[in-house]
């Protein structure tokens, strides 16, 4: 639809697939991310797919419509009343084909409820701030987008649009803010003036099976032939970042896998003593700042030594709440000669770390392998 309407071209769609394997997210997410697609446009688009209203930009939640359920609902189904009314309920949905949540607020408000698609990240975005949801922010989430595949080939790395504008200090406050959902807006901004209703009908698209999703299995500890094997056998990123923790640790007494986001440094998953994947989910830090973080995304290589930074260093080991390590090992992961990931292991607060980098950096290799089979895969099934 998107490259029928001239909005995004076929290039551009394969290089939002590509992000997406290694990113998650949807499409439509890592394209505005990428700067093809205005998210409006992919709002407008989003509607013409579903055949309902829809919204985007900025808005704010009527509490008497957030007061009719419970915040865990809403996080646990993607949706978030907007506004109430005398004989109908708004509610912001990402996928208005999921329609027992939707019955379930009807029922409970004695109202009929109008669903209003809006953009995946906006939606993280609420619930983040008015459910204190724990969602994965991204560099749209810091007002930033991530450098598409030519400029980064071309020019390398690029600070964030807001990067150049804001110390460190400012940085961990506004990272600390979209993570906590907590940086009220000086002015509500309604959704009354955003609601674009749909003009054409609803084109046929088989409903999703509503069947929830199993909690993942406990992480057992592979042996390095068995995560090479469980690596290649890979499904998604998140069998990837499974696997790669559970050789890891294996061997170490921390595991972390990272997300390289332009010049964002985001928490992942993670394991081993006293991690908590809630805290990593967190973390976040700016690689401009001078750090062994940053070296290891200027250099594509992996890194041993103690661990050098400023503030995002400190902020990122107070999240973790296990000490700092005398020393640390680092790998890169790289996706078509791009770091898309670190992986991250340590012994543990005041501890050396054994400089034992053989059987990671293979397995980040098979990691590369497992994300090319997987990117194909994708663009072979969009086509």
């Amino acid at each position: 639809m998107l490259v029928e309407e001239k909005l995004v071209s076929s290039a551009q769609v394969e290089e939002g697939l590509e992000t997406q394997v290694v990113h998650g997210g949807r499409l439509g997410t890592n394209l505005v991310e990428l700067g093809f697609l205005p998210e409006k446009e992919l709002a407008r688009m989003l509607g013409k797919q579903y055949g309902v209203a829809y919204a985007s930009g900025e808005m704010q939640p009527d509490p008497a419509a957030m007061g009719i359920g419970d915040a865990s609902f809403f996080d646990d189904h993607d949706i978030l009343p907007m506004r109430v009314e005398p004989t109908r309920l708004t509610v912001a949905v990402m996928d208005p084909r999921r329609i027992e949540p939707l019955d379930q607020l009807s029922f409970k408000a004695g109202k009929r409820v109008v669903p209003v698609v809006i953009p995946e990240f906006r939606m993280n975005q609420l619930l983040r701030k008015h459910c204190k949801a724990y969602r994965t922010l991204r560099p749209l989430d810091m007002n930033t987008l991530r450098p598409p595949k030519a400029v980064a080939e071309q020019q390398g790395p690029s600070p964030a649009a807001v990067s150049d504008l804001i110390n460190e200090d400012d940085f961990a406050n506004l990272y600390a803010q979209a993570a906590a959902g907590r940086d009220e807006p000086e002015e509500d901004v309604p959704i009354e003036g955003e609601i674009v209703e749909p003009s054409s009908p609803a084109l046929t698209i088989p409903r999703p099976s509503l069947t929830g999703v199993p909690p993942p299995a406990p992480l057992e500890p592979l042996s390095f032939a068995e995560a090479q094997a469980a690596v290649a056998r890979s499904v998604d990123r998140e069998d990837v970042a499974r696997n790669v923790l559970r050789f890891a640790v294996s061997k170490f007494a921390r595991a972390l896998i990272l997300s390289v986001q332009g010049e964002l440094l985001t928490g992942w998953r993670g394991a081993g003593k006293g991690v908590m994947d809630k805290a990593v989910r967190r973390i976040g830090v700016s690689l401009r700042e001078n750090s062994s973080f940053r070296l290891v995304l200027q250099t594509k290589s992996h890194y041993v030594g103690p661990m050098k930074g400023g503030k995002g260093t400190a902020m990122f080991y107070k999240l973790l709440k296990g000490g700092v390590p005398k020393s640390v090992v680092m790998m890169p992961l790289l996706v078509r000669g791009k770091l898309v990931h670190i992986v991250y292991v340590d012994q543990g607060s005041n501890q050396l770390t054994p400089p034992d980098i053989g059987e990671l950096l293979i397995l980040s290799q098979a990691v590369g392998r497992a994300y090319e089979a997987m990117i194909r895969q994708r663009q072979m099934k969009q086509s």
